[in-house]
């Protein structure tokens, strides 16, 4: 079992906001390679007032059992840790800011670590469907990002281009949805319903397609399937000066060597696999 804290900026269920945090904390609930020690709040998708309401909706709404953290962030992050040092592996999907008050509280912090998986960062124009989108997890606190980029901890990042290719159609919605009639209570799957249509109606009217980017997503899916992501390796430069609009700064050689894959080779198995993970978590943590 891989122990994952889960770092979000989780907004299902707010009107015209992403989705995806909370798709992926369904994944890492059903993934059975997964052991979810907690997820720390933080913010991008929205304030961290708006984050921490959403994720007691989703658990509240959905009885599903996690323990998650809108207060002393770093203070649990360092803590576990210290408990089981070189074994946790972090998805983060909002502002590092969490990482980088947890690097403070201990120097050694990311040395501790087993991997950190972003979500976040563009190396050039980030471009969907042929308008443009501004990136939000690393612009939201440069510094942050900063720290976290050059810990030179096992870092994983997928970035803004790569996971714009993991889109989830409006079919594998209506999929997701009649599998997950089975597992959850007629209430519960109306709000999903509702949330998620919402959502894809939202992308249809500011993208022109009948569906979404299912961006956070590729970190979980990554840490059961990394065979279905493609495997560069770039060097980041020492200074990252494009971060307040999130460009990652890269060169020839530095002493930061970052994994950072340019394709999602599997779009439909990726998919399938999302499905049942989601399905699987919204079964198997049902409070009784």
């Amino acid at each position: 079992m891989r122990k994952v804290i889960f770092d979000c900026d989780n907004t299902f269920g707010l009107a015209n906001r992403d989705v995806d945090d909370g798709l992926t904390l369904f994944y890492l609930l059903g993934a059975p390679t997964i052991e979810l020690l907690g997820v720390t709040l933080t913010y991008g998708n929205g304030n961290i007032e708006e984050t921490e309401k959403m994720t007691q909706t989703i658990q509240t709404r959905l009885q599903l059992s996690f323990d998650y953290y809108a207060n002393k962030q770093a203070e649990f992050l360092v803590e576990q840790v210290n408990q089981f040092p070189n074994e946790i592996t972090v998805l983060a999907t909002g502002a590092l800011t969490n990482l980088f008050a947890a690097q403070k509280i201990d120097p050694r912090f990311f040395e501790k670590l087993r991997e950190v998986v972003l979500m976040g960062g563009t190396v050039e124009p980030l471009v969907v469907n042929q308008r443009p989108v501004t990136e939000l997890n690393f612009s939201c606190d440069p510094a942050a990002a900063k720290a976290v980029l050059l810990s030179q901890a096992q870092l994983t990042i997928m970035n803004g281009h790569m996971t714009a290719q993991a889109f989830f159609s409006d079919r594998e919605l209506d999929q997701f949805l009649q599998d997950a009639e089975a597992v959850v209570d007629r209430q519960s799957l109306n709000w999903l319903k509702a949330t998620l249509e919402k959502w894809i109606l939202w992308n249809e009217a500011t993208f022109d397609f009948r569906g979404f980017c299912n961006w956070d997503m590729t970190t979980a899916v990554y840490l059961e399937h990394p065979e279905f992501f493609s495997e560069e390796y770039y060097y980041l430069a020492k200074e990252q000066l494009g971060l307040y609009k999130g460009r990652i700064m890269l060169t020839d050689k530095s002493k930061n060597l970052v994994k950072m894959p340019k394709r999602l080779l599997a779009i439909s198995e990726f998919n399938q696999l999302v499905i049942r993970r989601m399905v699987n978590g919204l079964r198997q943590t049902k409070i009784n």
